[in-house]
């Protein structure tokens, strides 16, 4: 028996899917990794597992093959929580890598998975290229849509003190866009963003990242954030993020080859979404 759907229904759902789509998922891309949101959500020239879902050029700089676990929920809410698992092997210069990660519960589920290769051309310079596939879910056999998305990334040295980072996510303006089995059609663009930024080495114990991020159709993002490492075990974070305002905090542990990051981003209105990764380097 297929269902009836009365305007009422049809209209919620269609609010539904562009709240969540632009508010959560496809409209902020925020990165993963908490070490990186502790910071602000910066980290354009840094080297992690997590870059994949930042600026895929950091991987280039893995020396170990790294696996890493990560749990997020926004707003301390279970519907809203994002869990991901990302992969990286380097293999001589270059660095191959696999995420995967998944937003929302049975009403609007988002899953996303990527496969990057970064590159290290020599001490000063890496660049790396992505392709994402980003899938769309409502619940109730309202249907469903989805995406291919390209990334480049790249990070320089410009001084032993200093590096800069690009970003470049959707640069061929991908589209979601579908009609649903309950008649709710969907027209939703891919944001296309371009971030760009620079850190600053102070010592071995401390670093700053700022960090500026232009989506196509919204004002700029600026993001701010630092870390401080008194000993090569404790690592403490904080940074601030615009558009919206947000308050960051964090805290990491490297534990031999292990690393343990907590994080809390902070909205004065909606409250805070704490979020914990677990990286592992294999021998």
């Amino acid at each position: 028996m297929i269902p009836t759907f009365d305007p009422m229904r049809r209209s919620l759902f269609a609010l539904l899917f562009v709240t969540a789509s632009s508010v959560f998922a496809g409209g902020e891309h925020l990165p993963l990794g908490a070490r990186f949101a502790g910071m602000g959500n910066t980290g354009l020239t840094l080297i992690d597992v997590w870059s994949m879902r930042l600026n895929p050029a950091g991987i280039a700089g893995l020396e170990r093959p790294t696996a890493g676990l990560f749990y997020q929920q926004h707003f301390l809410s279970e519907e809203l929580a994002s869990q991901a698992l990302a992969f990286t092997v380097p293999l001589g210069k270059g660095t191959f890598g696999v995420t995967a990660d998944r937003f929302g519960y049975s009403l609007y589920r988002e899953t996303r998975t990527s496969v990057a290769y970064g590159m290290r051309f020599n001490d000063g310079l890496r660049a790396a290229v992505q392709m994402s596939h980003i899938g769309v879910r409502l619940g109730e056999n309202y249907g469903s849509t989805s995406a291919f998305i390209a990334e480049l990334g790249v990070q320089a040295k410009i001084t032993e003190a200093l590096w800069v980072g690009a970003h470049i996510y959707n640069p061929t303006q991908a589209k979601l866009g579908t009609s649903t089995e309950g008649g709710v059609p969907i027209d939703e663009r891919v944001p296309t963003l371009i971030r760009a930024g620079f850190t600053y080495t102070f010592s071995t114990k401390l670093l700053m990242n700022l960090e500026v991020e232009k989506d196509m159709d919204r004002p700029e993002r600026y993001r701010f954030g630092m870390e401080y490492s008194p000993n090569k075990v404790l690592y403490l974070r904080t940074g601030i993020s615009s558009a919206p305002a947000s308050s960051h905090f964090g805290v990491g542990f490297r534990i031999d080859r292990m690393d343990i990051d907590l994080g809390v981003a902070v909205r004065s209105r909606l409250g805070p979404t704490p979020m914990l990764n677990l990286n592992y380097r294999f021998p």
